[in-house]
């Protein structure tokens, strides 16, 4: 196929060179946080029983009473590993640490264990334990951050199992993979890399809680010389180094434009049958799903989106219980709105295959029930309800759309979004704060109020348009109808166990197919997806007293107008 002309990326780029980490060569290094994982030997079924941990932590300095490591047992909806561990055991140079242990309740998503110092601890800490893997346990419609085994492996986030430091010192993390009891052939690999290996710079427990974790015999691709790699875990249904060499590709036009490349970034995939085409965004990594019959056509997308967040990341604020979700308009919806712009502009996707993005990004915004929900009130529905969690991505890159088209013709061709992001992100590598006031300051220089009113209209659920040139001259904004993604009953019977149908909606499609209130539901499903596709079919199996039953129906409600874009003929 030919390919049509590209819109080029600004010559105007502001160069962006990271910090050294040295002080006149008199600053301490940063302490160390080592972490050893040893598999146990696959059993008959080819799964991993369990893996033990051992995490030497320097630096610790902590009085009586105050806490000292920390592990998720909820993270973000997703029960992990934290309440089953077998055999812990904390010691420093002085002996064993009875730590005390008290669980916190952040709010309905997230629970975490922490320890406590029963004296006061100036040193370097170990800790030893086993986690269990259960074989048994069902892929989730979730993050996938759990344990899971299978094919003589396994893979999870370290927020599912590795005990850390419940302070924000930044260490310099070293994995050793210990393959001892697992036999030969294990291979081990972690967000930093292949193997054993250090990170590139000191983190904290914040990031070092996201670096992902896969052992045994994945599948394992490097190549570019870059720090790009991927491994994967199960057995794909196509060949994964082509996707992988394309996403190395992509990987690398990002490098030059942003100005920088990360010293190393890495791809995991794993099987889900759920909830295949999934992916989390992690420290210098993200890890994606996929089942047997997915298409690696079907993942460039997700794989566009979690590279950028090696680059874009959220705004700098200070965490807080909403755990920067109020901010992912910023993070997110850079993220969707580089993923199809970036690479149509590399000519790594077709003007087809930008549209089809674009239009399924649209479709949702336009058609969302919730779509005037202010950015103030996303943290608290961003897991209850999936129409509020899409808000950020979906309202978030039309804005930056708008946006882009505005300053565009403000100045005359001569400066655009992508200039003020990597001011953004140059503040953020010459060690200065990336927040929201610098980008209120930006919006400022480049559009004066009217700028920062818009932004303001934004977080407040305003809707946002984008002109109808938005996308270059070869596209044009045109109205459609389409249908509302509705469930026909109340979300919030989703969240809870068991998952008893509530609030069925009279005249529903959901009531047409045969569904009644009190029906038990026993499956799981993504629905993120399910709202960008107006022809996907829903099939729901219920418990109703001892019959089960199958019910299967189109998700959709009233119909409204959309905006949608096309191709403008000749150009």
């Amino acid at each position: 196929m030919t390919k049509l002309a590209r819109n080029t990326v600004l010559a105007m780029a502001i160069a962006l060179v990271p910090v050294s980490a040295s002080n006149g060569g008199t600053a301490e290094p940063a302490p160390e946080l080592a972490i050893t994982i040893a598999p146990s030997a696959p059993d008959a079924a080819h799964n991993i029983p369990y893996v033990d941990v051992t995490v030497v932590t320097q630096g610790v300095h902590r009085k009586a009473g105050e806490e000292l490591f920390k592990l998720a047992l909820v993270a973000n909806t997703v029960v992990t590993s934290g309440k089953d561990l077998q055999g812990l055991a904390i010691t420093d140079a002085s002996g064993t640490i009875a730590a005390t242990v008290k669980d916190v309740e952040e709010d309905g998503s997230n629970r975490t264990r922490i320890w406590q110092a029963p004296r006061a601890i100036d040193g370097a800490v170990t800790i030893r334990y086993r986690v269990p893997i259960d074989a048994a346990a069902p892929p989730l419609a979730l993050p996938q951050y759990e344990m899971r085994t299978e094919l003589d492996g396994f893979s999870a986030a370290a927020n599912a199992f590795v005990i850390l430091p419940a302070d924000e010192t930044a260490r310099r993390a070293k994995i050793h993979w210990d393959f001892a009891a697992y036999g030969p052939g294990g291979v081990g690999v972690s967000s930093f890399g292949v193997g054993d290996i250090t990170s590139s710079e000191p983190l904290p427990a914040s990031r070092l809680s996201s670096v992902y974790y896969m052992a045994g015999k994945p599948g394992v691709f490097q190549a570019g010389g870059d720090g790009f790699f991927a491994a994967w875990q199960g057995t794909p249904p196509f060949a994964m180094d082509p996707l992988m060499h394309w996403a190395g590709d992509l990987h690398r036009f990002y490098g030059k434009f942003f100005g920088y490349m990360p010293p190393s970034f890495g791809v995991f995939g794993r099987t889900n049958v759920r909830n295949p085409g999934s992916g989390i965004g992690l420290t210098d990594s993200f890890a994606f799903t996929f089942n047997h019959i997915s298409k690696p056509d079907d993942l460039k997308s997700l794989l566009a989106h979690e590279m950028l967040h090696s680059w874009v990341r959220s705004l700098d604020e200070s965490m807080d219980s909403a755990g920067g979700l109020d901010r992912s308009w910023f993070g997110e919806g850079l993220a969707v709105h580089y993923q199809r712009m970036l690479p149509y502009r590399a000519g790594m996707i077709t003007a087809d295959e930008f549209l089809a993005d674009l239009n399924e990004t649209a479709a949702r915004y336009y058609t969302n029930i919730k779509i005037n929900v202010p950015n103030s009130e996303i943290p608290g529905g961003f897991w209850k309800d999936t129409r509020i969690r899409v808000l950020p991505y979906d309202r978030g890159s039309l804005y930056f759309a708008a946006l882009d088209a505005a300053v565009r013709k403000a100045s005359a061709g001569k400066h655009s979004l992508d200039d003020m992001v990597r001011t953004m992100l140059a503040a953020r590598q010459a060690g200065k704060p990336m927040n929201e006031a610098l980008w209120r300051s930006l919006l400022s220089q480049q559009l004066g109020a009217k700028g920062v009113a818009d932004l303001d209209a934004m977080l407040a659920g305003g809707t946002v348009t984008p002109p109808s040139d938005a996308f270059g001259p070869g596209f044009r904004r045109v109205s459609r109808q389409l249908r509302r993604f509705d469930l026909g009953f109340d979300p919030a019977s989703l969240t809870v166990r068991p998952k008893l149908v509530k609030g069925l909606i009279a005249g529903s499609e959901a009531e047409k197919a045969g569904l009644r209130n009190g029906d038990e539901i026993l499956n799981t499903f993504s629905q993120d997806g399910l709202q960008g596709d107006q022809t996907r079919m829903l099939t729901l199996e219920v418990k109703r007293g001892t019959e089960t039953l199958s019910i299967r129906y189109l998700p959709r409600g009233e119909t409204v107008a959309a905006w949608q874009w096309e191709r403008v003929a000749g150009k």
